[in-house]
């Protein structure tokens, strides 16, 4: 139960960073499999989500240089 709970905490802050810097997620896991470390589908969803948080920021970007070249 111990480490159910431990294991969640991890994966609830790793989502967490892949969230705040998804550019160093994607980084972290493209080393891991060039490296070997990990096979080609591991962190397919923490690679996802990355790509969510990077499509939302691109996005949040765009709406404010509209909003400051108007």
């Amino acid at each position: 139960m111990v480490v159910s709970l431990y294991r969640r905490r991890v994966a609830a802050t790793v989502i967490e960073l892949a969230k705040d810097d998804p550019s160093l997620v994607k980084e972290v896991i493209a080393r891991l499999r060039a490296a070997g470390e990990i096979e080609l589908d591991d962190l397919v969803y923490l690679d996802r989500i990355a790509d969510r948080w990077i499509g939302i920021a691109e996005g949040l970007r765009r709406g404010a240089a509209r909003v400051l070249t108007t």
